[in-house]
């Protein structure tokens, strides 16, 4: 199946009790969203059409097309609507069977849902209902994060709105949020947006997100902080000095689920911090 090109016609199933329209949304920047679409919140808060990207929360149906190709972020809204609608089923072991009614299922595109997450760089769309001949009942907009998605929500010690977005984050002494800039130090997560000092910083603590990368990454590899930029570089294993007994290493953030291929690109990684590991397992 294919991401919409043109308006769909929107089939609602039932009359849920979840079912309402919501507040219309602010699109972001050259960005058409066609009516019936999938639509998500992006993570400088303008509504996109869903896609293969697991930062984005998943909010509603696009009740008409909204036409922002040429225009600012948030120069037009998107009216949105949740409730139970019927979309494309994907193909092979993403399909999604009888056996998957009341389960989650993700969003593969912005007309397209599957049962699988690939790697988790699908955000979930919701329920599945049932399904309606090729096609899947999912009640939108109940979930807009994944169960295995932990962010918190603090107040930016310092200006992060230029360096910080895609970047580890730590606490500093006074509790708010700052740019991680020790190498292998213990971080609190990768920032999402780019608040400035004194806004609410959304920092993710746990799970799947893509962030900047300090160097060229093999996927599979342990990761930890880059030294001042913030960044992700592979990780240092643990040894400890004989005669003090004091361990030298980074402390682990996670691990990269793709390549990078250098400074400043973006890759995929899971977040699960999980301190020093041994240079010599056993």
């Amino acid at each position: 199946m294919t991401a919409l090109a043109a308006d769909r016609i929107l089939r609602r199933s039932g009359s849920s009790a979840v079912s309402m329209k919501l507040k219309s949304l602010p699109v972001a920047a050259s960005t058409t969203i066609y009516g019936g679409a999938i639509v998500a919140i992006n993570q400088s808060g303008y509504a996109v059409p869903a896609s293969a990207d697991p930062s984005l929360f998943v909010v509603g149906v696009a009740l008409a097309a909204a036409d922002n190709s040429a225009g600012s972020a948030g120069a037009i809204s998107v009216a949105i609507e949740r409730g139970v609608f019927s979309f494309n089923n994907s193909s092979s072991t993403s399909a999604l069977t009888d056996a998957d009614i009341g389960r989650v299922c993700y969003a593969a595109d912005d007309n397209t849902v599957a049962r699988i997450t690939a790697i988790g760089t699908l955000p979930p769309v919701g329920k599945v209902m049932g399904l309606d001949g090729s096609d899947v009942l999912v009640e939108v907009g109940l979930l807009s994060q994944s169960e295995n998605v932990h962010d918190l929500l603090i107040v930016a010690g310092a200006d992060l709105s230029t360096t910080g977005q895609t970047r580890f984050v730590a606490l500093n002494s006074s509790g708010a949020v700052v740019l991680a800039a020790t190498a292998g130090m213990a971080a609190l997560g990768v920032l999402l947006n780019a608040p400035t000092s004194g806004a609410v910083a959304i920092v993710r603590r746990r799970g799947l997100v893509r962030m900047l990368a300090e160097e060229a990454i093999t996927e599979g590899v342990n990761i930890a902080v880059a030294v001042t930029t913030g960044r992700a570089k592979i990780a240092t294993a643990s040894s400890a000095n004989t005669g003090t007994g004091v361990i030298t290493g980074s402390f682990v953030m996670g691990q990269a689920l793709e390549e990078s291929s250098g400074a400043a690109d973006l890759f995929l990684v899971d977040i699960h911090p999980i301190g020093a590991v041994p240079g010599t397992l056993a």
